[in-house]
C-alpha cells in the first residue's frame, strides 16, 4: 500500500509538473513570438479583412500556423492558394518594416500577388499595399490582370502602365 501511496504521490506531482509545462509553453507561443511574426499578423489580419489574425510557430518547429477569429490554429499547408499567398505577403511587409526600422530600406516588387485573390481580399490587399507606401516604403506592384488594375485605380493609387512588350512608349509604375 505505501508502495501504491508512493507511486501516486509521484504521478501526481508528475501530472502537476506537465501541466504546468504545458501552460507556460502554451503562454509562451501566444506572448512571445518574433517581432516579425507579431508585425506579420496585423498586416494578415488587414490583408484579409480580420479573417485571419495571428501567425505563429509552435515552440521547437520551424512550421507556420495561421489562426482564425475563432482562435483554431491552421497549419500554413491546408488554406486556400490566396490565403498562402497573403500569408507571405504579410510575411515580405513585415520583414520590410523591420529593415526599415533599422534604417535599411528595400523597395517591395510585387509581380501579380493578387491573382489568386477573391475580389474583396484583392481591394483589402490593395489598400493595405497602399498604406504600406504612405509609411514611406517603396512598393511597386506589376500586373497584365486589367481588374486589378481597376481596384488600384479605385483606392485612388498612382497606377501607370507600361507599353506592350517590344513596343516604344512610356513605361508605367504603380504607387501608392
Amino acid at each position: 500500500e505505501r508502495q501504491i501511496e508512493a507511486v501516486a504521490r509521484r504521478w501526481q506531482t508528475l501530472a502537476m509538473a506537465s501541466c504546468l509545462l504545458e501552460d507556460v509553453c502554451h503562454t509562451f507561443e501566444r506572448e512571445r513570438q518574433p517581432e516579425t511574426l507579431r508585425e506579420a499578423s496585423t498586416f494578415l489580419n488587414q490583408l484579409t479583412d480580420g479573417k485571419y489574425t495571428r501567425i505563429w510557430t509552435p515552440l521547437g518547429t520551424n512550421q507556420l500556423k495561421i489562426e482564425g477569429t475563432d482562435e483554431k490554429s491552421i497549419p500554413l499547408e491546408v488554406l486556400s492558394r490566396g490565403t498562402r499567398e497573403a500569408v507571405f505577403i504579410a510575411l515580405r511587409l513585415s520583414l520590410a518594416a523591420a529593415y526599415a526600422r533599422r534604417g535599411v530600406m528595400l523597395p517591395l516588387v510585387l509581380d501579380d500577388v493578387l491573382v489568386n485573390f477573391d475580389r474583396e481580399r484583392a481591394i483589402c490587399a490593395a489598400r493595405t499595399l497602399q498604406t504600406f507606401a504612405e509609411l514611406g516604403h517603396q512598393v511597386m506592384m506589376f500586373t497584365c490582370h486589367k481588374h486589378i488594375v481597376d481596384i488600384f485605380h479605385n483606392i485612388d493609387a498612382q497606377v501607370r502602365l507600361m507599353p506592350p512588350q517590344g513596343k516604344p512608349g512610356r513605361a508605367t509604375v504603380l504607387e501608392a
